[in-house]
């Protein structure tokens, strides 16, 4: 017995020495605390003091609420898994036995029920739709929930350890940050013990019955899936039963009033009442119509609506649920795909308005039959008297009372049409905002995550294996089949742009005849023309015509054909159709002796480097396209998708060696300066970027920006064409005109020499490109730029909205405000975004604005010499000044700070560039005032000379030995200043002699 007892000690006792040490603390009641808090002010602490201690009791309230949260909720899953195995049998049970069973047919069921009571049942089953689709968002909820919930557990169990660990060590040595603990801060470090404690239960109970959870939510699924897919149909049911009950009636009242019509005999009056009862029957029949068929539209919109809200609200917790995970990936895609395609009615307002006119006159008609005594007056005194009889009499008084009782149900139908239309058009606009707003959360987030798992050394070496099962797995038979069938269907719907294809390759020896007749015009003073160059391009155009209408309508084929994947090469036939127009278009123009060498005047290597080369990138361009489109249409496959990623990494390999080639190490470098370059270098980089994501996994971002990076790439060609075309333009228009100038200068010295007999002297006008108008070159320079960046913006615009997401990426925080409305503002990736932005619009305007505003404006108004210069300078400076402030508020500097900022710069540079802004002054002064002008003679202590240039810091003055001395402005104006030519060019000079 004693050895056992022994046993028993030393077991307990070196459990104890192998359990973690803790110190015991006892968390404080929540009374205590709060009653704490409530007596604070009678404590007679200093501000500061009673601030940290405030502080530390709220905190220590708001743990004290999160422990008994996790209890409670500890307690709560505790009665919920205990009662999940039943739960579980009985939904299991309930969904064997609804598809066990065969619900009777609505319309035999409801058959002898009225129309009022029907829309009540359907209004019922509605409200249970409605539920149940609530109870179906909790079910999917705790799936995923249960399908994430080990390692988001375990990592909050393992912090949850570790602070307990480290609040362990505080209570033990009574200090944290060498300073000593306080009763508060004891408690505050107690109750956050205790909170941890219950929320480490809670998630150990939340992991011990993770799988019956997870059992629990798919039963309830399933069932309530199979419940929303019946009870939808009731309700389909219901309202076609409801429908058609209302057509019986308008069908009844129509026959009812064509008897009525038939049995008024020969009577003219009677007829023609009678006519009008059965018109407007008629017209109720439509109105029934209509009605059934808006209400149709109305339930189907309705339920489009509901699944999007339910899409919608289940979305949130999915992405804070699988935040980064390849399953959410999975779901965002599959939620893409489902996301109904929306039609919608644009004649309802048009519809609506016709409702409201007719109701207008309708209410007239139903105030003369209100009034039958008086209406039949009226119509009687229009009738010979010896027609008029008793007879007569009543029987338009019964058709006065039937057609009463037509404009009641007709204004009650009309009603109902209206507020049918009208909410129709409200749920159709709500689907619309609804749909568009998920499916921008959804861009967001598929493009912010990735598709893909990264690609390592594993997935390198499972590559053939893989790439060996996806071709094995394709329907290769299957697919070449729909691809023929929906090739040779419909051949005769396409004839004419087989045509037009038959009669451009036919022609083509034709264009090719036709442009060589335009190249060997170029340069010759009286064939050449501005219209040259566009007609070049065109024939260019339309020798590329043939295979952009092949693929085009291939493509346009397979979409209409629409089975299999025809939709999805279709539209990557579409693509290559444009790949095909913009590359060979530009190969032809890069042809030597071609529109690029004769045109622009491009050095002959550089284009038959360019030829080569843009060779190769189209071919690369055309194979990129077709895969990026085909995997674009199918991104619930991506994560499969072996084929693709080769293919796509192959092309992004070859584009960055072709672009470098093209930007970098080719003939463009030799006059490039260090910008070019450096600009050519990262656009070369780009494809490497696009394999660096797709390594990372980011798949789906990678074709996303590929698409988009392409399309920059046609419109970067396109603009340079354009641009070239202009130039020529402008040369040739230079080019004539001084051709024209020379020879009526030629002539008038023929005619002048033929007068005096002598010899003429024929000089041939030297002509150069040089000689274009500057200014309307720049002028149209900063036109094609413009329509440059809108054509980016064009191409990038549904893009633009997933950078929000960067919002959620904190860089760093300041603090706005002070007092007690200090608070802290995030500062994000997305704000630094902004910021250089915001650095490159005000690069961009500060260079062209000012140079635009002299063009468009100051060269046309009649201003001093140097006003236009110090104008535009100013203008200069005040957008660089406001940029400058814009981005650092971007970034968080405020103007409260920036102020203090501003001025401590102003007083350190005064004081150690005062000559610098003395001179800037001084400059602007002189610009302004003029006491010097551009041409002045003037002199200046011992210098003399005339004014070439004056400039905000320094004025040059040419003196008589024609030597260039940069004199700064400052001397301008605190020295004496001789200027002989200010107002008068007369000047008196006294020369001594002897």
């Amino acid at each position: 017995m004693p050895s056992f007892r022994h046993y028993l000690i030393a077991t307990l006792l070196g459990v104890c020495l192998s359990a973690p040490f803790t110190y015991a603390a006892e968390a404080p009641t929540r009374a205590d605390v709060q009653g704490s808090l409530d007596s604070l002010a009678e404590r007679k602490l200093s501000e500061t003091e009673q601030t940290q201690v405030k502080l530390a009791l709220e905190r220590t309230l708001a743990l004290l609420d999160a422990q008994a949260d996790s209890t409670q909720k500890l307690a709560d899953l505790k009665k919920q898994l205990d009662q999940a195995p039943r739960l579980i049998g009985e939904a299991q049970r309930e969904l064997e036995r609804l598809k066990a069973s065969q619900p009777a047919p609505i319309a035999t069921r409801y058959a002898n029920s009225r129309v009022d009571q029907l829309d009540a049942l359907l209004s019922e089953r509605s409200a249970q739709l409605n539920e149940w689709q609530k109870q179906i968002i909790e079910a999917n909820s705790l799936i995923i929930t249960a399908q994430t919930r080990p390692e988001r557990a375990q990592a909050e169990i393992a912090s949850s350890q570790a602070r307990s660990q480290a609040i362990n060590n505080i209570l033990k040595n009574g200090r944290e940050d060498n300073k000593p603990l306080s009763s508060e801060q004891r408690d505050q470090l107690a109750a956050e013990l205790a909170q941890l404690t219950a929320l480490t239960q809670l998630r150990r109970q939340e992991l011990a019955g993770n799988s019956l959870l997870q059992d629990l939510g798919s039963s309830r699924r399933n069932l309530l899936e199979e419940r929303i897919k019946r009870l939808e149909q009731e309700l389909q049911s219901l309202q076609t039963l409801i429908n058609e009950k209302r057509r019986e009636q308008s069908e009844k009242t129509v026959a009812e009033q064509s008897e009525e019509a038939e049995r008024v005999g020969s009577d003219k009056l009677l007829a023609q009442e009678s006519a009008l009862n059965l018109k407007l029957s008629d017209y109720l029949l439509r109105a029934t119509d209509r009605l059934n068929q808006l209400t149709q539209e109305n339930l189907k919109t309705q339920q489009q609506l509901d699944t999007l809200n339910q899409s919608d609200q289940a979305l949130d917790e999915q992405i804070s649920v699988l935040q980064g995970s390849l399953l959410l990936s999975k779901i965002l895609y599959q939620q893409k795909d489902a996301l109904p395609s929306l039609t919608v009615d644009k004649q309802l307002a048009d519809q609506i308005a016709d409702i409201r006119l007719y109701q207008f006159e309708l209410s007239q008609q139903r105030e003369e039959a209100g009034n039958p005594s008086a209406y039949i007056d009226k119509l009687l005194a229009q009738q010979p008297p010896e027609n008029i009889t008793p007879e007569l009499r009543a029987n338009l008084l019964d058709l006065l009372s039937t057609r009463r009782e037509l404009l009641d149900r007709l204004n009650r139908e009309l009603n109902a049409l209206l507020n049918e239309s009208i909410t129709l058009q409200l749920n159709q606009k709500q689907t619309q905002s609804t749909a568009a707003s998920l499916r921008a959360t959804l861009d967001e987030q598929m493009f912010w995550i990735p598709s893909n798992k990264p690609l390592d050394l594993d997935w390198l070496q499972a590559t053939p294996r893989m790439l060996e099962r996806q071709v094995a797995e394709l329907a290769w038979g299957a697919n070449l089949r729909q691809l023929g069938a929906g090739l040779a269907e419909r051949p005769w719907l396409f004839l004419p742009l087989l045509l037009l294809i038959a009669g451009l390759l036919w022609k083509r020896a034709f264009l090719s005849k036709k442009l060589a007749d335009l190249h060997q015009d170029i340069g010759h003073f009286k064939r050449d023309s501005q219209l040259h160059t566009p007609l070049a391009i065109l024939l260019n155009v339309l020798l590329a015509l043939p295979g952009t209408l092949f693929f085009a309508l291939c493509g346009f084929m397979l979409q209409m054909d629409g089975r299999g994947q025809n939709t999805n090469l279709g539209a990557a036939l579409f693509e290559m159709a444009q790949a095909w127009l913009v590359f060979y278009t530009v190969y032809r123009m890069l042809t030597p002796g071609g529109v690029a060498e004769l045109h622009f005047r491009w050095a002959r290597h550089h284009v038959v480097f360019l030829h080569r080369q843009l060779r190769y990138l189209g071919l690369v361009v055309m194979a990129l396209v077709a895969v990026v489109t085909v995997a674009e249409h199918q991104p619930s496959s991506l994560a499969d998708d072996v084929m693709g990623i080769v293919v796509v990494l192959a092309c992004y390999a070859l584009m960055a060696w072709l672009l470098h080639r093209l930007l970098v190490s080719g003939p463009a470098r030799e006059h490039a300066s260090a910008f070019r370059m450096l600009l050519g270098l990262l656009v070369s980089l780009l494809p490497l970027a696009l394999i660096a994501a797709v390594a990372f996994g980011y798949y789906y971002t990678a074709l996303k920006l590929s698409d988009r990076l392409i399309d920059t790439l046609y419109l970067l060609m396109i603009w340079l064409i354009v641009e070239a075309t202009f130039v020529r333009g402008l040369g040739v228009a230079a080019r004539r005109l001084a051709y024209h100038r020379a020879t009526a200068k030629r002539q008038a010295q023929a005619k002048e020499a033929a007068s005096e007999g002598a010899e003429v002297v024929i000089e041939e006008p030297t002509l150069d490109i040089e000689q274009v108008n500057q200014q309307s070159l720049r002028l149209i320079r900063l036109t094609l730029l413009g329509a440059f960046i809108a054509g980016l913006y064009w191409v990038w615009a549904d893009l633009i909205s997933v950078f929000a997401y960067l919002d959620n990426i904190t860089l760093y925080e300041y603090t706005s405000g002070t007092g007690e409305t200090a608070s802290l503002v995030p500062i994000s990736v997305n704000n630094v975004l902004s910021a250089l932005v915001i650095i490159g619009i005000t690069v961009a305007l500060g260079r062209n604005l000012p140079g635009l505003l002299e063009v468009l404006v100051l060269s046309r108004l009649k201003l001093a010499q140097g006003s236009a210069y110090a104008t535009t300078t100013l203008l200069s400076y005040a957008i660089v000044g406001i940029g400058f402030v814009i981005t650092l508020s971007t970034l968080g500097v405020s103007w409260d700070k920036l102020q203090w900022l501003v001025a401590a710069l102003s007083v350190g540079l005064g004081f150690g560039l005062q000559e610098i802004f003395a001179n800037f002054i001084s400059g602007l002064i002189i610009l302004f005032e003029r006491p010097v002008r551009i041409g002045d003679v003037v002199t200046i202590g011992n210098l003399s000379g005339t004014v070439s240039k004056i400039r905000i810091r320094a004025t040059t003055i040419t003196d008589f030995d024609r030597k260039e001395i940069i004199v700064p402005n400052k001397t301008f104006v605190t020295d004496q200043l001789i200027n002989w030519s200010l107002n008068d060019t007369v000047t008196r000079v006294i020369i001594k002699i002897g």
